[in-house]
C-alpha cells in the first residue's frame, strides 16, 4: 500500500473515532427537557409567590375591618378626607378615595406590589367584602355580582348601592373578604403539556390563557364602637 493510500486510511480511522461534536448532539436531544424543567420551575415558582403574597395582603387588609380601622377611614372619605395611599405605610402620598370599597382594594393593591403592578390590580383584581346574615355558615356562592371587578359589600349584600357608611363595618359582625386574580402564564407552550397531563387543568384553569389565584379571610370584627361590650 503506497503512502498516499496509507494517509487516506489513517484519515478515516481518525475520523471515525472521533469524537468531536458529540457534547453539541447530546446537549440538542437534553435542551429541550432541561428548559421545560427550568421554566416550569420559574413559571409555579413565581406563580405561588403571587398567591402567598395575595393571600398576605387579604389577611392584612381584612385586619383593618376586623379593627375598626376601615370604619374610620370611611368616616374620612365621607368627609372628603385625603389617606395614606397605604394603610400600612403613613408615609406614603396622600390620595383622595370616592368610597371605602376603592380604599380598601388599594389596600390589597399595596400589599401585592410590583408582583401585581398598581394599575393591573385596580383593574383586573376583583374584591368582594360582604357580612352575610347566616354568619360563619354563609359562603362567597351566595354573594350577588360575585367576580364583578372592584366588588365592595357593606353589611348588606344584596343592597349593596344603597349600604350607608354608618352600616358598613359595624362591631361584631361576621366579615367575608375574597380577592380574585388572573394569572396570567407566561409560557403558553409549557401549559399547554402540563395540562395535557392533568384533568384539572392545574396551570391554565382560566380565561385567556390564566391561572385564578384567590385569597379569602373569614372574622368577627372587634367591639371597636362604644356601647358595645363584647360579641
Amino acid at each position: 500500500m503506497n503512502l498516499k493510500m496509507r494517509v487516506l486510511a489513517w484519515r478515516h480511522k481518525a475520523w471515525v473515532r472521533s469524537d468531536q461534536g458529540s457534547a453539541a448532539i447530546e446537549f440538542a436531544f437534553v435542551a429541550p427537557i432541561f428548559f421545560a424543567l427550568m421554566l416550569g420551575i420559574l413559571e409555579i415558582g413565581v406563580m405561588m409567590f403571587a398567591q402567598f403574597a395575595l393571600q398576605n395582603s387579604v389577611m392584612d387588609a381584612a385586619r383593618l375591618i376586623r379593627t375598626g380601622q376601615a370604619h374610620s377611614a370611611a368616616l374620612l372619605i365621607q368627609d372628603q378626607i385625603a389617606l395614606p395611599k397605604c394603610a400600612a405605610d403613613n408615609a406614603s402620598d396622600q390620595s383622595p378615595f370616592s368610597n371605602e370599597g376603592q380604599w380598601f382594594k388599594q389596600q390589597i393593591c399595596c400589599g401585592v406590589s410590583p408582583l401585581i403592578d398598581d394599575a393591573t390590580c385596580k383593574s383586573d383584581v376583583m374584591v368582594t367584602v360582604a357580612a352575610p346574615s347566616a354568619g360563619f355558615a354563609g359562603d362567597f356562592n351566595s354573594l350577588t355580582v360575585a367576580g364583578t371587578a372592584g366588588t365592595y359589600f357593606g353589611s348588606d349584600p344584596s343592597n349593596s348601592a344603597t349600604a350607608s357608611v354608618a352600616s358598613q363595618n359595624t362591631a361584631c359582625q361576621i366579615v367575608l373578604v375574597r380577592a380574585n386574580y388572573n394569572w396570567p402564564v407566561w409560557f403558553p407552550g409549557l401549559a399547554k403539556l402540563l395540562n395535557s397531563n392533568n384533568a384539572d387543568n392545574y396551570l391554565v384553569n382560566a380565561p385567556n390563557g390564566t391561572h385564578l389565584l384567590t385569597a379569602t379571610a373569614a372574622f368577627r370584627s372587634e367591639p371597636f364602637t362604644n356601647g358595645v361590650s363584647g360579641c
